[in-house]
């Protein structure tokens, strides 16, 4: 604000000046000839409004441009995270299949609620030898009441079943919560990853051009063949051409990053930050890894949400089975109703009636005991998917503990390779100009050097990424919080962009 208000005033002072000289041009000479009192006054009159004109005209119509001019975004990672939770389709979808699961389960609860059901209509009636009055208008009104008293675990186990449910849908809907997170941190490291490469690719350019200026002063003393021009040359076409290419796949991985994040920040204007040093010094500000393969399994068992939804799933077949059962008992019922006839005739008085019913199907034809059979197989089907979840998260968590420790090792083995690899370099450009060896040797050692850089920028990157896996193989995604049963809001995940949820130690 304070900068587009100095701008408004800059083009005023602007405007004012050049309405100063247009006042002198077509006012002031064509009529200081004529020097009368009317001419004064005209100039005066008329040369004011030409001055507020101009000031109008730069002060509020260059006002516009300023006002619409945006900085460049600057993202940092927390900050990225928020904005995909915030956007992501997918989130969008898993909360609606939650809230179909509420639903469902509000339907279930009808069962046990009174049914009232109201009726009315109006007719033409005629009733053979009814005296004194055998046919009149008729209009009536019913009024019904019915409710469940009991049947055996029926409905109570449809409740069950649509309330698992719930809590099964709740749990994927975290689930796919965390997946975001892990695609988005993906997405952001290998942005910044090639975003190291445009760097690396950009520093042997400046290297090969210095290596072409050399070689071409060299050639013109006489000192070095003119293959030598022509080989750095050729080189610095070839690095040219990974810059085309390194910058292409930061477009592209920027791309990405915004199909995961949901939405295009500051119209595409937007820089990723994350803090990090330089090339040389990325090995020594690499996180640490200070927990072991064991608190990692015990943690993902107790806090991954594919356990709980698998768990939640479990508990609704077996409810699904009591349920099945319920058909074959009797269910009980009270009901109550109330009917008014508007009409003379004899035969229709008013009624009303109060009972108790029973009703008992003693045979379906073999429904209910399909019925109970299909739930049955159901409860072990998940039962041994629940065991192969177990196992299979066991190996997920073991995975990608090893890989990342295996990345861990390698950025340090990487970092000692670049700084090997620059002294190599040096040493090559040293001899180079010294005359004690030719091109290959040049551009082998730079090879080497970009070679380096290139599996350090790779290996450090694909530590964050195996570090964010972890994360997600053991349920414990930072700035996420699962909702309780009694959440109030059961279909939305919490979250704590604030609150970094550690990693078990």
């Amino acid at each position: 604000m304070i900068r587009d208000a100095l701008n408004v005033i800059f083009n005023m002072r602007v405007g004012l000046i050049i309405g100063l000289f247009f006042e002198k041009i077509v006012f002031y000479y064509p009529l200081c000839y004529e020097s009368s009192r009317q001419n004064l006054i005209f100039i005066l009159y008329f040369g004011g409004i030409v001055r507020l004109f101009f000031v109008v005209l730069f002060g509020v119509a260059l006002f516009f441009p300023s006002v619409g001019h945006t900085d460049t975004l600057q993202l940092t990672l927390a900050q990225a995270v928020s904005l995909a939770l915030a956007h992501n389709p997918r989130l969008e979808i898993a909360r609606q299949q939650c809230l179909q699961s509420r639903g469902s389960l509000t339907k279930a609860w009808s069962g046990y609620l009174p049914q009232l059901d109201v009726s009315g209509g109006y007719r033409r009636q005629h009733v053979d030898k009814l005296q004194p009055l055998d046919e009149d208008n008729v209009g009536y009104g019913s009024v019904k009441l019915n409710q469940l008293l009991y049947d055996f675990g029926k409905t109570t186990g449809a409740i069950d079943v649509g309330r698992f449910e719930l809590e099964a849908s709740r749990a994927n809907m975290y689930q796919l919560y965390q997946d975001v997170v892990l695609d988005l941190k993906k997405s952001f490291y290998d942005v910044m990853a090639k975003k190291r490469l445009v760097e690396v690719a950009r520093l042997a350019i400046t290297i090969y051009e210095q290596h072409l200026y050399r070689a071409q002063k060299y050639f013109q003393a006489g000192v070095r063949p003119k293959i030598d021009v022509t080989n750095a040359r050729l080189q610095l076409s070839n690095a040219r051409l990974d810059m085309v290419q390194a910058e292409a796949n930061l477009k592209v991985e920027r791309k990405n990053f915004e199909q995961v994040l949901g939405l295009r920040p500051n119209e595409c204007d937007y820089l990723l930050v994350s803090g990090e040093r330089s090339l040389e010094k990325l090995a020594a500000g690499k996180p640490a890894m200070s927990f072991s393969l064991d608190l990692l399994q015990a943690a993902a068992m107790e806090h991954r949400p594919e356990m709980k939804q698998v768990g939640f799933l479990v508990q609704s077949a077996k409810a699904a089975v009591g349920k099945a059962r319920g058909d074959y008992f009797p269910r009980l019922d009270v009901g109550a109703s109330y009917d008014d006839f508007e009409t003379d005739l004899e035969s229709l008085p008013d009624q009303w009636q109060v009972g108790v019913g029973l009703s008992w199907q003693l045979f379906s034809g073999l429904r209910t005991r399909g019925e109970v059979a299909r739930s049955r197989a159901k409860f072990y089907e998940i039962q041994a998917a629940l065991h192969d979840l177990e196992l299979a998260i066991t190996r997920e968590v073991a995975e990608s503990y090893l890989r990342a420790d295996e990345n861990r090792v390698a950025v340090d083995i990487a970092a000692q390779a670049l700084g090997l690899a620059r002294e190599n370099l040096d040493q090559a450009e040293g001899r180079y100009k010294a005359g004690l060896n030719d091109m290959i040797e040049f551009n082998d050692a730079q090879l080497r050097y970009t070679d380096a850089q290139t599996r350090l920028v790779t290996t450090y990157y694909n530590y964050l990424v195996d570090l964010a896996g972890i994360e997600r193989a053991t349920g414990t995604t930072a700035g996420l919080q699962y909702a309780g049963e009694n959440d109030s809001s059961p279909c939305r995940v919490r979250m704590q962009p604030d609150t970094q949820k550690p990693l078990p130690q």
